[in-house]
């Protein structure tokens, strides 16, 4: 089962946008040469030099947040459901990431998809959906794309999963996140998204995001698809702050 193209940008001009952003990327990728998105060097969208330079979040990890070096007991995060990242966000996982957030690169999404299953694999998490965290609607009319999105339809297809991202969506528009505390993330976020019962109802959930900070939207969105119905939720991102 291959990822689904569910839930583009729900109004016309917004699909229009999305097509058009695809569109110039391809443009790009033939006017100029492919470059790392972590470097800038000439060659691929991710080049091993950048890849030695990651600092990967492994090995033994607390089973909620996903953090090295305490165990659930004494976990300061109020995670709800089992969260992992891929790496710190730090050196060029932040250049990658921003790069990511205003350019649709899509050759970049699939290795950071690629990324992300490695960790499902590894943790054994049996997920039946992928979902991105909807971005707010303003932001994506204006951007014509989702980069949570991307990564998420990415990891859908390493897996072999269905992606939605009719799902969940954000009912609320939300002030952006930078510069707010852990309490105002989560006050900013709460009741800001919707699941779906009738997409999600008795599935386990894989809810998919570029970065962690506190986790508050990430907990936003797990509570709004458990209260749908989904049977499980696991968050993952590719960065993690702090």
């Amino acid at each position: 089962m291959t990822a689904s193209r569910e839930g583009l940008p729900g109004d016309g001009h917004g699909r229009l946008r999305h097509c058009l952003a695809l569109w110039l990327d391809d443009l790009l990728g033939l006017l100029f040469p492919s470059r790392c998105a972590g470097c800038g060097r000439a060659g691929p969208a991710w080049c091993a030099s950048c890849a030695t330079r990651v600092e990967l979040l492994a090995g033994h990890l607390c089973q909620l947040c996903g953090q090295p070096g305490h165990g659930s007991a004494d976990c300061r995060y109020a995670f709800p459901f089992p969260v992992r990242s891929y790496a710190r966000y730090r050196g060029p996982i932040v250049r990658a990431l921003l790069h990511l957030k205003y350019r649709p690169n899509r050759a970049l999404a699939q290795v950071m998809g690629s990324w992300l299953a490695t960790i499902v694999r590894r943790e054994a998490w049996q997920p039946t959906l992928i979902l991105p965290v909807p971005l707010a609607p303003i932001r994506q009319r204006h951007r014509g794309y989702n980069q949570a999105a991307l990564i998420a339809e990415s990891l859908a297809s390493h897996l072999d999963l269905p992606c939605s991202e009719a799902a969940l969506t954000r009912i609320r528009e939300t002030r952006s996140q930078v510069g707010l505390d852990g309490t105002a993330r989560q006050s900013n976020v709460a009741d800001a998204f919707q699941a779906h019962a009738e997409i999600l109802g008795g599935s386990r959930i894989c809810v998919v995001d570029d970065l962690c900070t506190t986790g508050a939207t990430l907990i936003a969105c797990g509570q709004a698809c458990l209260e749908a119905g989904a049977l499980q939720v696991y968050g993952l991102t590719v960065g993690r702050a702090g």
